[in-house]
């Protein structure tokens, strides 16, 4: 192969190589987010609403 083109290839892998390490780091904190959420506990998920879409007061 061309020497021009070796190099292009090594720069996209190098490239790609950064950007897959990014994803992971970016999906870590998402689960780490994720459970943050779960362990919040938070309201009752069966109590009815007590605002419409709306953001009004339900009555």
């Amino acid at each position: 192969m061309n020497e021009q083109v070796i190099s292009l290839l090594q720069q996209i892998l190098e490239q790609q190589q950064k950007q897959a390490g990014l994803l992971e780091t970016i999906a870590s904190q998402n689960l780490a987010l994720i459970e943050a959420l779960a362990d919040e506990g938070g309201a009752d998920p069966d109590a009815p609403p007590q605002t419409y879409l709306s953001g009004a007061p339900c009555r």
